[in-house]
């Protein structure tokens, strides 16, 4: 068994306003920090395994266990084996003395699992701050920026693991009550205003800004490793991975050109290796082209927001919801219509193909009304408030 309790670390969840699904192809993504946290407490033990237990918004994590090295099956991956990998790669990676030999952990958690606001990725950053000191001042950005980096190269490599690398970034290296922007293109962390109608209350604003639900039906979400799925999200990641590799570039975004090269080198690897793992021409096409309007809509909706030009917002996000709906297979569009039914001005889904929530833009004055409506149809409603960025601190 462990010592008392020793770490402790807590990271916000996220809201992907726009851009998410450009994050392999190095767009766009624009995340909210939120309000909703993830709490790590852990403490020493001496037998090289790693025990979790604890809660995520009423969902309970019975006690897993797992050895520090295991390598996980192919069946779901359990929240002791996600730790245990990140463990492991925090001491590969010299962010852990290679002494550790295990911890128990407790996790506490406000950020609802599969409604995709980042839970999982909430928990992974709160895990590395609790276990690596140098990155706990706010201030310290090469270091947040490289246990941001170890969390995703860690829990990418799970089975099934849909990995979004914004979010670990935003979760770690966000500022305050802001939009985190990741731009790939030059690697930058930035920030722009959203207006949510309660953050500007409490400031005092005269401007009534907008408010924001998350919404879905309670226990209803998808898992991300059920095929087709599954094999549609390794394709994706293969083609971009492939074709970044053999072309030489940081990512597909910066390429020249990018979407007729990416094409014909495609059909040579078809017509070399054969089918097999690899896209149809058309299907790479469609991909491709939604990534480039989806980099252009993230720099559209962030510039918009900083310049407090917010009523084109709505509309690119309805666009944006559309296109992953006919690129993705995204199917929450009986949610979004019931949403839009009852006054939202936008509804998007919150992680297309992961979970089976929308995020939903609402006026402020039909805000409770809106929240009532959808409560009554059994869904559960989650007011989405910024954030702070995460800490940890001696437990």
């Amino acid at each position: 068994m462990g010592s008392n309790p020793r770490l402790r670390g807590r990271a916000p969840g996220t809201w992907p306003v726009v851009g998410e699904h450009t994050d392999e192809y190095g767009g766009v993504v624009a995340l909210l920090p939120l309000g909703l946290h993830t709490a790590v407490v852990a403490s020493p033990r001496g037998d090289r395994a790693i025990t979790v237990r604890g809660d995520f918004a009423g969902t309970e994590v019975r006690i897993h266990e797992a050895a520090l090295g295991e390598a996980p099956g192919s069946e779901q991956v359990t929240l002791a084996q996600r730790a245990a990998r990140l463990v492991s790669s925090f001491v590969q990676r010299q962010l852990l003395s290679r002494e550790t030999s295990g911890f128990d952990l407790t996790v506490c958690s406000d950020v609802p699992l599969g409604s995709g606001l980042g839970a999982l990725h909430s928990f992974d950053a709160a895990l590395g701050l609790a276990l690596y000191p140098e990155a706990r001042e706010a201030d310290e950005a090469p270091l947040r920026a490289r246990l941001a980096s170890v969390c995703s190269g860690a829990v990418s490599t799970l089975p099934g693991s849909a990995t979004l690398r914004a979010r670990h970034i935003a979760a770690l290296r966000c500022t305050a009550g802001s939009l985190c922007v990741v731009d790939y293109a030059d690697g930058s962390v930035t920030t722009a205003p959203l207006p949510l109608a309660a953050a500007r209350q409490a400031a005092g604003s005269s401007d009534p800004g907008i408010a924001a639900y998350a919404l879905g039906y309670p226990g209803a979400h998808r898992e991300p490793s059920a095929p087709p799925r599954a094999e549609e999200r390794q394709q994706r990641a293969r083609l971009i991975a492939q074709a970044t590799r053999d072309f030489g570039t940081d990512s597909l975004r910066v390429l020249p050109d990018a979407t007729p090269r990416v094409l014909e080198w495609l059909q040579a690897a078809r017509s070399f290796h054969g089918p097999a793992g690899y896209p149809t021409i058309a299907t790479a096409a469609s991909w491709l082209q939604f990534w480039e309007e989806e980099t252009a809509r993230g720099q559209r909706v962030v510039s918009l927001l900083r310049g407090r030009h917010h009523g084109e917002i709505p509309r690119l996000l309805g666009e944006s919801q559309r296109a992953l709906a006919g690129v993705y297979g995204d199917d929450t569009g009986e949610l979004v219509e019931l949403c839009r039914e009852h006054g939202a001005s936008s509804a998007r889904a919150t992680w297309a193909g992961s979970s089976a929530w929308v995020a939903a833009l609402v006026a402020p004055g039909e805000a409770e009304g809106f929240r009532a409506a959808m409560q009554e149809r059994g869904l559960s409603v989650v007011p989405l408030l910024p954030g702070q960025p995460g800490c940890a601190e001696e437990a």
